[in-house]
C-alpha cells in the first residue's frame, strides 16, 4: 500500500516474482519467489549447447543470486523430470547442499540418476505427491497433477501474504490420459473461483492453434504404422517420453513386434520407470539383441535414443552403419516420434538422408502421426485462463515471440494490456497487499557454459577462439631461432589446418618464405639499434609481426583470415 507521499509502505510484506532462467529461450527454467527472509526455487533447468559453442556440453543458469543469498534459499520445487527443469540442479547442489528439494516420485528418481553421475551423495531429496500441501516459511503450496510428455508432472499453487500465485508447469489438456495422467482441471477452476492472483503458465506452443494430438491417439497411428510395415522398425524417441513409451508398448503388443530397448538413458530410464511402479511391460513383450535372431524382421521393434541427432547416440551409430547390432537395410522403417528441437535441423536432416540412401522408409512428425507435443496448444492455453481467471498473467518457458504471443492470447479473451507482465531473465516485480505490482532494481544473472568441470560464461575467450578455429582454420608457423641474434637456423615449417586451398603446398610455402623474413629482418633491426637480447627470451613484437604477416598473406591470397599460432625455439648455433 502507498503512503501519504504515494510511496510503497516499507513495512509491507512484498512478494517477488525473479526469473532466473527460461524466460526468452528454451530451456534454462528457474523461477525465485521471495517474500521476506525467505526464497523458493521453482526447477533448475539446463540447455544444451549450439552449434556456435563448440567442445561445451551444457548450458545452465548463473544462479549467483541464490548462492548471494543462501541463508534466505529455503527450497528448490520440481515440476517435473526433463532436463530443462532438472539439469542444473547437481550444480545449484554444489554450492547450496544443505537446501531441501522436493518432487514427485519420478521426478526425484530421475534427479537421482544424475546427482549420482556428478558425485552428490548427501542431497536432502523429499517425494510429494499431486494434492498434496507443504508449508514453507510463508508459503503455503498445494502440488496440482497436469499432463506433460513425461508422467508424475505438477502445477503448483502457491498461497502467500498478497495472494495466490499458480504455476503451471509444463502442461497439455490430454483429456484421454488416464486419471492418474490427466491434468486436474477441477483444481485450477476451484483456485480460479478462490482468486488467482497471478498465474505463470508455460507459453511453448502460444504460436500452435487448435488442441494437442493425445498420446493415445499417437498409439493408436503408431499401431497402424507398425501394422503396415514389413520389416523391421526403428523408432527413436526421448527417454524421458515414459507416457510414450507406454503407448509404443501397447501398439507393439497389438502389432505383435517384440520390443528391444536402445541408447544408455533409454535402457536406464526404463529400467528406473519399471523399479518405481511407473512402466509395465507385458511379459516377454521386451527381448535382447542377441534374441532378434528368433524372430523375422516384421516381428521385431527397437526404441532407441537419438531422435535429435546427436552424433553418439543409438540412432546414429545406426545411420552411419557403426553399430555392433543394427545394419539398417531396405525393408526398415525409421520413425522419429520426436519434435525437433530448435538448432538441431540439421543433424536430423542428415540421418534421414542416411536412412534413404540405405533404402529404409522415414516416418516423422511433419508428415505422419507419430508424435504428440507435452505442451498445450492455443485453445488449451486459453482454457488455462479462463479457468484460472488470474489478475495478472506472466507467460513463461519459451522464446520471445511465445511468450508476446501469449500475452495476445490472454488480451484477446478480455484481460487489460497492462495486467500481463512480460518480464526478462533477472527481472524482479513486487506485488502489494493490495495487488498492485513494482518492478525492482534486476538481478544479475545470465549463463555459464560447462565444459567437463570447468565453467565458462558465453564470452569466454577459450569458446571465441574455438569458434573462430572452426569458421577459419589455424596456421601454426614453427621457427627455429639463434638464441642471442634471432637469426634463423633452419628454414620454417608451416602447418595448415581446416583451410581450404587449391594449391596447399604452394601456400604453405609462401607462409614458410614470409616467417622466415620477417625473422630475419627483426634480427637485422635489432643489430642496427645496438639492441641485446637477452638468451632464452623471445620479444612478443616478433610474434606479434609473424601473426600479422602470415595472416596477411592468407587475407590477400584466399581472401580467408585464419587464426595464426608463431611458435618459436631459440637454440645455439653449433646445438643444430
Amino acid at each position: 500500500m502507498e503512503d501519504h507521499n504515494g510511496h510503497f509502505n516499507a513495512r509491507e510484506p512484498f512478494v517477488d516474482i525473479i526469473p532466473l532462467g527460461g524466460l526468452g529461450e528454451i530451456g534454462l527454467n528457474s523461477m525465485a519467489i521471495a517474500c521476506g527472509n525467505d526464497i523458493i526455487v521453482i526447477d533448475a533447468g539446463l540447455m544444451f549447447p549450439g552449434s556456435s559453442q563448440p567442445g561445451v556440453d551444457l548450458v545452465i543458469p548463473d544462479f549467483r543470486f541464490l548462492y548471494e543469498n543462501q541463508d534466505k534459499l529455503r527450497a528448490i520445487i520440481l515440476t517435473h523430470g526433463h532436463e530443462d527443469h532438472i539439469g542444473a540442479l547437481p550444480f545449484l547442489l554444489k554450492e547450496c547442499p544443505n537446501i531441501p528439494v522436493y518432487g514427485t516420485r519420478l521426478t526425484l528418481a530421475l534427479l537421482g540418476l544424475k546427482l549420482q553421475e556428478y558425485h552428490i551423495e548427501e542431497a536432502k531429496l523429499i517425494e510429494i505427491k499431486a494434492k498434496e500441501k507443504l508449508t514453507i516459511g510463508p508459503f503455503k503450496l498445494e502440488f496440482i497433477q497436469v499432463a506433460h510428455s513425461i508422467l508424475d508432472g505438477v502445477g503448483i499453487a502457491i498461497e502467500t501474504p498478497n495472494g495466490v500465485l499458480v504455476h503451471t508447469g509444463d502442461f497439455k489438456m490430454d483429456l484421454s490420459a488416464s486419471e492418474a495422467d490427466r491434468l486436474d482441471l477441477f483444481k485450477f477452476a476451484s483456485l480460479g473461483e478462490a482468486g488467482v492472483l497471478a498465474l505463470m503458465s508455460d507459453s511453448t506452443n502460444s504460436d500452435t492453434p487448435g488442441h494437442s494430438l493425445s498420446e493415445k491417439e499417437v498409439g493408436d497411428a503408431l499401431t497402424e504404422y507398425l501394422k503396415e510395415a514389413t520389416g523391421r522398425v526403428i523408432l527413436a524417441c526421448f527417454a524421458s517420453s515414459l507416457a510414450r513409451i507406454r503407448e509404443i508398448a501397447r501398439a507393439a503388443t497389438a502389432s505383435n513386434r517384440k520390443i528391444v530397448f536402445d541408447g544408455r538413458s533409454m535402457i536406464a530410464n526404463v529400467r528406473l520407470a519399471q523399479e518405481i511402479g511407473y512402466l509395465s511391460l507385458p511379459v516377454g513383450l521386451e527381448i535382447s539383441f542377441p534374441e532378434v535372431s528368433e524372430y523375422r524382421n516384421k516381428e521385431i521393434l527397437i526404441v532407441v535414443t537419438g531422435s535429435q541427432g546427436e552424433p553418439l547416440s543409438a540412432l546414429a551409430r545406426m545411420a552411419s552403419g557403426e553399430h555392433r547390432q543394427v545394419l539398417v537395410q531396405p525393408g526398415d522403417t525409421i520413425i522419429f516420434s520426436a519434435r525437433t528441437i530448435p538448432g538441431n535441423e540439421t543433424a536430423i536432416n542428415t540421418l534421414v538422408n542416411l536412412f534413404h540412401q540405405q533404402g529404409a522408409k522415414v516416418l516423422d512428425p511433419r508428415y505422419h502421426t507419430v508424435h504428440a507435443s507435452g505442451h498445450g496448444h492455443i485453445e488449451e492455453l486459453k482454457l488455462m485462463l479462463s479457468l484460472t481467471r488470474p489478475h495478472y498473467l506472466i507467460p513463461i518457458h519459451g522464446e520471445m515471440r511465445h511468450l508476446n504471443r501469449h500475452g495476445a492470447i490472454a488480451m484477446e479473451l478480455g484481460m487489460p494490456k497492462e495486467r500481463v507482465l512480460f518480464l526478462s531473465n533477472g527481472d524482479k516485480v513486487s506485488f502489494t497487499q493490495d495487488k498492485k505490482i513494482f518492478f525492482g532494481p534486476p538481478i544479475a544473472t545470465g549463463r555459464h557454459l560447462v565444459e567437463g568441470t570447468r565453467l565458462g560464461s558465453p564470452g569466454d575467450p577459450v569458446i571465441k577462439s574455438r569458434k573462430r578455429l572452426s569458421e577459419f582454420g589455424l596456421v601454426i608457423v614453427t621457427l627455429v631461432l639463434e638464441n642471442l641474434t634471432l637469426e634463423p637456423i633452419v628454414p620454417p615449417k608451416v602447418s595448415i589446418l581446416g583451410v581450404q586451398y587449391a594449391n596447399e603446398e604452394d601456400l604453405a610455402k609462401e607462409a614458410e618464405d614470409i616467417a622466415s623474413t620477417t625473422a630475419l629482418e627483426f634480427a637485422r633491426d635489432l643489430a642496427r639499434q645496438g639492441r641485446v637480447q637477452e638468451p632464452g627470451g623471445v620479444p612478443a613484437e616478433l610474434y606479434e609481426k609473424i601473426r600479422l604477416n602470415v595472416r596477411g598473406l592468407f587475407r590477400h591470397s584466399i581472401n580467408r583470415k585464419p587464426l595464426v599460432y608463431p611458435q618459436v625455439i631459440l637454440m645455439d648455433r653449433d646445438e643444430t
